[in-house]
């Protein structure tokens, strides 16, 4: 089992099913850990309006009444959950109404909410940001990947704003690396270097200007201006460790997904960004009038009956093993009709192998497609994410303000200073 992790899901506009996926990924990773998600979309409290469970007490409490966060957690009732296989699960409501204060939170806000949130009883934290990106997005972001994000064919204009969450977030950790008083100031020789970086930096992020195309083409230069010096090597390094992870909602098909939301995505991070930033899919959620059903009767997808009598999907396990990234994989062999339920009965341990076949069954029997299974599989591939690679490079330890963002860096980042960095433990649920 990996330490502890806060996992946030953001968007780069509304309209895109963020806080749908948000409640039911948390949902399923209930199913191997305590869980609790946090609803930081504070204008539309669109949580509390998808999950049919009394809220007794949410952030309004938290920040106006001084209740600790933990004592803000709604749990599922009975009704929703009655076999109690979501016992692991909690939320943490958003205020009822908009409320100015809260939904534009000031800074002292933002600190306060991270120490809370670094301290919720749980072994995976979801955070359900707003659409879009400004401060109250940006300061709980990771500063080493994207956590994960959301996008879908039908909306092209919010995959472009979800590849914009990906460069601000890379910028934000260079500039904070390569600043006059960053974690490479004091390095030998560096501060000519680190003030050529942050000018150079300047034209790069401008997307006005024209004379450095991406940060490939930045680094080259600065190779050749500096050659293989420390400095010049960090930068790299930091450009190719940054992580991308996204989830395709509203999948109607691998070609049609593909042309309109994966290749544009792809090609904006290589051409405005860079072609060593990682970008791997999660998963996609089909597009299926069942989830928005769920939704207008409050009782999330991933709490339905398994059933297994939908109608088979159009694309082969091919196309879907090469859009997961998973290259030329076939499938097993069929397997009979009793197909177990693979959203209750996920192993982090097992979790490479079994997302694999539940890949397959969502796509070789027509008795096994249902949106459940698609969850089953994004929450299998993220926990295998947690467990094969290194400490918060998808998701985080913990939130982190600020100054205490610099202070990390000053540790971890510095090429002279070694990461003393852990894992934390997990705690339960009380």
């Amino acid at each position: 089992m990996t330490g502890r992790r806060i996992i946030t899901v953001a968007s780069g506009k509304g309209g895109v099913g963020k806080s749908t996926f948000a409640i039911n990924f948390a949902l399923t990773l209930s199913r191997v850990a305590p869980t609790v998600l946090v609803d930081l979309d504070t204008g539309t409290s669109s949580v509390r309006n998808t999950v049919d469970a009394p809220v007794a007490r949410d952030l309004y409490h938290f920040f106006r009444k001084g209740e600790p966060l933990d004592g803000c957690l709604t749990r599922l009732p009975d009704s929703l959950d009655p076999g109690g296989n979501f016992k692991n699960f909690a939320f943490v409501a958003a205020p009822q109404h908009a409320i100015d204060e809260f939904t534009n939170l000031s800074g002292a806000h933002r600190v306060r909410l991270m120490r809370a949130i670094n301290q919720l009883p749980a072994t995976y934290t979801i955070l359900d940001l707003r659409a879009g990106l400004d401060a109250n997005v940006l300061d709980f972001l990771p500063h080493s990947n994207s956590g994960i994000l959301v996008f879908t064919p039908h909306h092209p204009a919010a995959t472009m704003a979800a590849a914009d969450i990906v460069k601000a977030l890379i910028f934000r950790k260079l500039r904070l690396v390569f600043s006059a008083d960053g974690p490479l100031a004091n390095a030998g020789g560096a501060s000519p270097q680190l003030a050529t970086i942050n000018a150079l930096l300047d034209q790069v992020e401008d997307s006005y200007d024209g004379r450095i195309q991406n940060l490939d083409a930045f680094v080259a230069d600065l190779f050749n201006a500096f050659g293989d010096a420390p400095v010049v090597r960090a930068l790299a390094e930091n450009i190719a460790s940054f992580g991308v992870f996204f989830v395709l909602n509203l999948f109607d098909g691998v070609q049609e997904s593909f042309d309109a939301a994966v290749g544009p995505f792809v090609r904006m991070l290589q051409t405005q960004i860079s072609a060593q930033v990682a970008v791997h899919n999660l998963g996609w959620i089909v597009n299926s009038r069942e989830v928005h059903d769920a939704n207008c009767h409050r009782r999330p997808i991933v709490l339905a009956p398994a059933s297994r009598d939908h109608g088979r999907h159009g694309a082969t396990v091919e196309d879907l093993l090469a859009l997961a990234g998973l290259g030329s994989i076939r499938p097993s062999q069929p397997t009979p009709r009793s197909v177990p339920d693979y959203l209750l009965s996920i192993d982090a341990n097992r979790a490479l192998v079994d997302q694999l076949e539940v890949l397959n069954a969502m796509h070789r029997d027509p008795a096994s497609l249902q949106v459940r299974d698609n969850f089953a599989y994004i929450a299998r591939r993220a926990l295998h994410a947690l467990g094969s690679l290194p400490p918060d490079r998808f998701g985080q330890r913990q939130l982190l303000t600020p100054f205490e963002l610099v202070q990390t860096l000053v540790r971890s980042e510095s090429p002279f200073t070694p990461d003393s960095g852990g894992d934390v433990d997990a705690t339960p649920l009380p």
